[in-house]
C-alpha cells in the first residue's frame, strides 16, 4: 500500500495532522536561518575595536551598516544616547532582541501536543464508523477486523508527527538559548571596551 492511499484511508483528520507536520518543518527551516551566528552576532571584533579606540558616533556609523541583532541593539542604544545609564539601555534592547530570537520556537512544541490528540480523535471517529458497519453487517467479525487497522492509521500518523515536532522544539529552544547567551556576552564585551577608553 502506498503513502497516498494510506493517507486517504485515515480520513479527514489526516489533513490537520499533515498541516501540523508542515508547520513544524517550516518553523525549523525559518529558525535555522534566523538563528545563524552571522544573524545574531557579526563583526564583534570590529565593534570592540571601534568602541575602545573611537567615538560613539563612529561606532553608530558602523553598526548602522549591519543587520545582525548585536548591531541593531547597539544602534538603538547609541541613538538613544543614554550616557548615564547605558547598562539599563542594554538590558532593555537586549530583552527585545531575545524575544525576537525566541519568536516561534514554541510552535513545534504545540504541534507535538496537538498531533497525537488529532490522531486519537481520528481513531475514535473511525471506531464509531466501524461499529456502525459492524452492526449493519449483522455482527460480521470480518468487518470489525478489517476496519480497526484503518481506524488506527490516524493515531500512528499523529505520533509520527509528534515525535519529530518535539525534537524540533527542543533543538530550537537550545539554539535560541545559545544565541541569547552569545548576544548578551558580546554586548557586555562591547560596553566594557567602550568604558575602558
Amino acid at each position: 500500500m502506498d503513502f497516498f492511499s494510506t493517507i486517504s484511508q485515515g480520513g479527514v483528520i489526516m489533513a490537520p495532522i499533515l498541516l501540523c507536520s508542515l508547520v513544524s518543518m517550516t518553523i525549523l527551516f525559518e529558525r535555522l536561518y534566523a538563528l545563524k551566528r552571522k544573524r545574531i552576532v557579526d563583526n564583534i571584533d570590529l565593534y570592540q575595536h571601534i568602541a575602545k579606540n573611537n567615538t560613539d558616533k563612529e561606532l553608530l556609523k558602523e553598526t548602522e551598516k549591519h543587520e545582525d541583532h548585536l548591531a541593531r541593539v547597539l544602534t538603538r542604544m547609541l541613538k538613544d544616547d543614554i550616557q548615564s545609564d547605558m547598562q539599563k539601555s542594554a538590558e532593555l534592547y537586549g530583552q527585545e532582541a531575545s524575544e525576537s530570537i525566541y519568536c516561534c520556537t514554541s510552535i513545534p512544541g504545540i504541534m507535538a501536543t496537538i498531533s497525537p490528540l488529532l490522531g486519537l480523535l481520528g481513531t475514535t471517529l473511525g471506531m464509531i464508523q466501524i461499529f456502525n458497519k459492524f452492526t449493519e453487517a449483522g455482527g460480521d467479525p470480518m468487518v470489525l477486523a478489517g476496519g480497526i487497522w484503518e481506524a488506527l492509521i490516524t493515531t500512528a500518523a499523529g505520533l509520527t508527527v509528534a515525535i519529530p515536532s518535539l525534537l524540533i522544539y527542543r533543538y530550537l529552544q537550545f539554539r535560541a538559548e545559545k544565541a541569547v547567551s552569545q548576544l548578551e556576552f558580546s554586548l557586555s564585551r562591547v560596553l566594557l571596551h567602550r568604558e575602558s577608553r
